[in-house]
């Protein structure tokens, strides 16, 4: 067998960093290999980046009353994210739209919407509000769709990344690349360990910045995120309040916490972070087992007393093969 050798990249991309490690026989094949995964990498952005104003999923949300219809791109993303809305009852939803730009511009302007902005929010969001015209969102590679409300804006960005770097890894591994990561920002995916190694070494983080990681693993074809309120959160008059929304209640999270998933795919663990997140520690132990997740790692604090954290662990397995 041909030995193999290790190549990196890295660069800026996505508002984050993006690294790319191979193992190949030849600094050709590796080239060959991540030149494949960039490329694809690029061909998605414009389509699923909630954050740039001329990418399709931006366009859908400016269309509203349109029969729109979507590429087969945005299109798998919306099946996925139908099943990821059913799965964890209404805790995951890219509708939500409405109120993480509400609560964004809360975070910038450090003051809290009234509730009747926050009503008003949450009454434009909904799957109720999205007219499937041909095909629908449980089927693969398919659809028209019309948005039915003023207002609606859909965001995808709780699994925008991971649907990006499954399909980036797909187009390494057909140029015969089996050893691999993908790291965007935290998010990653895995293959085969690299040669002469049990896995690839991932560090699962603690609670707060200065905490000691919590763990370091060593994984191989699966995908791992983590998520929480660890970089992003705002305090307005005293309170903590995450960047994560629940769509069901239409406020941000408040407790302190970190949640690291792990999938087999980086779709499945960048919802399942954010999903986790949403549910808590009770919610996530009871819904585990329907959820496409090999493991969930959860770290909570009550913001109650801000000197003392009594900070709360689980560690949730699946006791069962994903279908």
């Amino acid at each position: 067998m041909s030995q193999l050798d290790r190549y990196e990249y890295s660069a800026p991309s996505m508002g984050t960093i993006l690294k790319l490690a191979v193992y190949a026989e030849s600094e050709q094949k590796a080239q060959r290999a991540i030149d494949a995964g960039l490329a694809e990498i690029e061909r998605l952005i414009p389509i699923v980046n909630n954050y740039d104003p001329d990418s399709e999923i931006s366009r859908l949300s400016s269309q509203v009353r349109q029969r729109v219809r979507l590429s087969p791109d945005l299109s798998e993303v919306f099946r996925h994210a139908r099943r990821w809305h059913e799965i964890t009852d209404g805790a995951f939803d890219v509708t939500i739209g409405p109120l993480t730009r509400l609560w964004s511009q809360a975070r910038r302007d450090r003051r809290l919407p009234t509730s009747e902005i926050r009503d008003a929010a949450r009454s434009r969001m909904g799957w109720q509000h999205l007219r499937w015209i041909d095909g629908d969102a449980s089927e693969a590679g398919t659809g028209s769709v019309e948005l039915l409300l003023d207002g609606m804006r859909i965001d995808i960005s709780g699994m925008a990344t991971g649907y990006i770097i499954d399909r980036a890894f797909e187009a390494i591994r057909h140029e015969g690349i089996e050893s691999l990561l993908i790291d965007v920002g935290g998010d990653i995916r895995v293959g085969k360990a690299p040669p002469e190694s049990e896995g690839w070494r991932i560090d699962i983080a603690g609670l707060g910045k200065e905490s000691p990681r919590l763990s370091q693993r060593r994984l191989i074809d699966c995908a791992i995120t983590t998520s929480g309120d660890l970089n992003q959160f705002v305090e307005i008059d005293g309170e903590r309040y995450s960047h994560i929304v629940d769509p069901r209640s239409g406020d941000p999270v408040r407790r302190r916490q970190s949640v690291t998933a792990i999938a087999a795919t980086a779709l499945d663990a960048d919802a399942g972070a954010t999903a986790l997140c949403v549910l808590g520690m009770e919610q996530s132990t009871f819904l585990f087992e329907d959820l496409p997740l090999r493991e969930g790692i959860l770290l909570e604090a009550e913001l109650s007393d801000p000197l003392r954290w009594p900070v709360r662990y689980r560690h949730l397995v699946r006791d069962r093969a994903l279908p």
